[in-house]
């Protein structure tokens, strides 16, 4: 048996117990808030059961959605958090549901919802922790290797020596490398990175991937992202691509704008009383102002004023510069409402108001923006819709990703935009304003996200064109 099926059989075993627990406290929460009381004639095991179903399918569908079964692939502490918002957010539809069925609050045991709760992530937590340490005594990493024709590449590697115990790199290889060199390293892999190739290498490397069952990943570019949405039309007996150009349907504007106006206006009842506080600690530590505007940009190049709490000294800024890590400007309130994205909640207002949206590509200052556009016209298209207070970007990517991917994963977005993947990005953001890489500043020695710096590559194979 090998040891990657075995992998596989752990992995299934985790995601089977974890619809365990889910099962098994649905059903106890509904026994004792809903049950209790009931007639015999209208409690059996049936209603249990269909209870405990539904609510494992809510449950599995967040676990989904946050990766709470991917053990092996992410860290003990991340894992047990996604877990703890999928059961969360779980209970609380359960909460719900038991409220529409009574209408009546008082029936409802709120101390029994938070006992599960506590019991679901005592649980998972013990499970997770036995589930992962089995996986690691079977894991090993990948053997990778990364053809790049782009010297850019250290960025992907730079990554991927972040998680030694997922990958192994045979070596790095410039694709005007001798091919008998390339293969050489290439036969010795089970994953083959192609960073920024020509096409006729990577048509040639997909094929020899094909034939040796390796798994072939390449980078995107702006114009793969374009063409994502394409329609296949024939002519006569010549396909071709047609890429239509279509807008969004008729009522998501209509469903997007009503969302906005009453998720920011309950976001701001709710998070009201942490607002009231940060306001009175940023006065108290220096006696400054409590907001701080500037002009971002929005739909069709129009520009407004984006509001934030304040949470760097006053006047600190000299240009348009972006954070630093541990940049020195940030107050001592400012770092723990950077930590909590509290200094973003003022931006409801900028939602109500119509110059943002909730899900949408983050908004730029101008003179950043002329900037990236001066090396990236491209990123002028992130501006077809309206600037959003969390988007695409922000969840899969980090506060000092690069602007050309950040770019990429704002188009995507705006090529798939949905009322669905609008819900789903929103929930994901959840988790994400726990984490804190996604908080980050760029690198000390940079004022903008266009600097970029490697770490130290010496101790990885590299192929170049000298080795020919």
């Amino acid at each position: 048996m090998s040891k990657k099926f075995i992998k596989q059989i752990i992995r299934n075993i985790y995601m089977l117990l974890s619809l365990a627990v889910a099962f098994g406290s649905a059903i106890w929460l509904w026994y004792w808030n809903v049950g209790v009381g009931w007639d015999k004639g209208y409690f059996g095991v049936r209603t249990l059961a269909t209870v405990g179903v539904l609510y494992s399918i809510v449950y599995f569908s967040f676990s989904k959605m946050y990766k709470a079964h991917k053990i092996g692939a992410y860290h003990l502490v991340e894992l047990s958090f996604s877990q703890m918002l999928s059961y969360g957010i779980s209970d609380v539809v359960l909460f719900v549901s038991a409220f529409f069925w009574f209408h009546n609050l008082q029936r409802i045991q709120t101390r029994l919802f938070i006992l599960a709760f506590i019991i679901q992530n005592v649980i998972i937590t013990f499970i997770t922790f036995f589930m992962n340490r089995l996986h690691a005594r079977f894991d090993e990493p990948h053997r990778v290797a990364i053809v790049y024709g782009d010297e850019s590449y250290p960025l992907l590697l730079d990554k991927m020596k972040a998680f030694p115990y997922r990958y192994r790199i045979m070596g790095c290889i410039d694709q005007y490398s001798d091919k008998g060199e390339m293969y050489k390293v290439l036969n010795r892999c089970q994953d083959i990175y192609l960073y920024e190739v020509d096409t006729d290498l990577r048509e040639e490397l997909l094929l020899f991937c094909e034939y040796r069952h390796i798994d072939l990943h390449f980078s995107i570019n702006i114009q793969d992202i374009n063409v994502r949405g394409c329609e296949v039309s024939t002519f006569f007996d010549t396909p071709f691509l047609r890429n239509r150009r279509t807008d969004v349907v008729w009522y998501y504007p209509i469903v997007k704008r009503l969302s906005d106006i009453i998720l920011s206006l309950i976001a701001l009842i709710i998070a009201s009383p942490f607002m009231i506080i940060t306001a009175i600690a940023i006065k108290v530590e220096d006696g400054g102002s409590i907001f701080y505007l500037q002009k971002r940009l929005t739909k069709d190049k129009k520009s407004f004023y984006i509001y934030k709490f304040r949470s760097m000294r006053e006047n600190s800024e000299k240009g348009a510069m972006l954070a630093k890590a541990g940049d020195k400007r940030v107050t001592k309130v400012g770092r723990i409402i950077r930590r909590f994205r509290i200094d973003e909640t003022p931006q409801l207002f900028n939602i109500l108001k119509g110059d943002m949206t909730i899900v949408g590509p983050r908004p730029e200052r101008p003179e950043i923006a002329k900037e990236y556009e001066e090396v990236l016209p491209e990123f002028a298209m992130r501006l077809k819709v309206k600037a959003g207070l969390t988007g695409y970007a922000q969840v899969y990517g980090k506060y000092n990703t690069t602007p050309e991917d950040k770019l990429k994963l704002d188009l995507i977005y705006i090529s798939q935009r949905s009322v669905l993947m609008d819900l789903k990005i929103i929930f994901y953001t959840v988790k994400i304003l726990f984490l804190p890489e996604s908080t980050e500043g760029v690198s000390a020695d940079q004022d903008t996200a266009m600097a970029v710096n490697y770490i130290d590559n010496e101790d990885v194979e590299k192929i170049g064109r000298d080795d020919r």
